[in-house]
């Protein structure tokens, strides 16, 4: 959701938009992976070979943002979305796996190339780790929500610092509208453990599915209006 508000809202560049943006999801997963850990909804076993694909991707995205065109970026991202929100849709109608049961997807042959494309996506677009765990992790290994939300929240916590500090470096951070972002990430990633573990996994599903069509409905409008 932030992307959009700094593409729309702010009219940032592709590059400084991912910086920024950046800082905001690793505020955000920081305080809200405690909180999932505290609850144990994090599986470790899958964290740790998505991890460790992760962090090159982390520094393959900084270097790929910068050959990125805002127009190109908002259609790319805005398809991502949608297509995503339809996917997790029709998940709300498939019966989720026991909490601890290995899947496909803990092999490390499918984890760390996994984990590597998140990293890059999420330096690219400053953005978390849905784009890829949701159909790896929500749809093609039918893990319960809960789960997904909460390893998706730690692998960002532990691989996002690398991009911010690569994007900082790189001068890609408007630190005037990073701050506040900090700020509310912080205070939304405490509230979000507890809110997700009150929802049932269809009623999580649904929030999820909203929040990316708002999201690419903002980037289209940003091109029609």
């Amino acid at each position: 959701m932030i992307v959009p508000v700094l593409r729309i809202g702010l009219g940032i560049a592709p590059t400084t938009v991912a910086g920024t943006s950046l800082i905001f999801v690793l505020a955000n997963v920081a305080s809200s992976a405690l909180g999932y850990l505290r609850h144990r909804k994090v599986d470790l076993s899958l964290a740790v070979p998505l991890t460790l694909g992760s962090i090159p991707g982390s520094i393959a995205g900084v270097l790929a943002v910068k050959h990125v065109n805002g127009e190109w970026f908002d259609v790319v991202y805005g398809i991502q979305l949608i297509i995503l929100s339809v996917l997790v849709m029709r998940r709300r109608l498939v019966v989720s796996r026991p909490e601890g049961e290995k899947t496909f997807a803990h092999r490390w042959i499918v984890a760390v190339p996994a984990g590597f494309l998140m990293g890059l996506l999420s330096s690219m677009y400053g953005i978390g780790g849905g784009v890829v765990m949701i159909p790896l992790l929500l749809i093609g290994a039918r893990m319960p929500p809960h789960i997904v939300v909460g390893t998706s929240a730690l692998i960002v916590a532990l691989t996002s610092p690398v991009g911010v500090i690569a994007h900082a470096v790189g001068g890609d951070i408007n630190w005037p509208a990073a701050f506040p972002l900090i700020a509310g990430g912080l205070i939304g990633g405490t509230l979000a453990p507890p809110i997700a573990k009150r929802l049932s996994s269809p009623r999580l599903i649904t929030l999820l599915a909203f929040a990316l069509i708002v999201a690419a409905v903002a980037l289209a409008i940003r091109h029609f209006v």
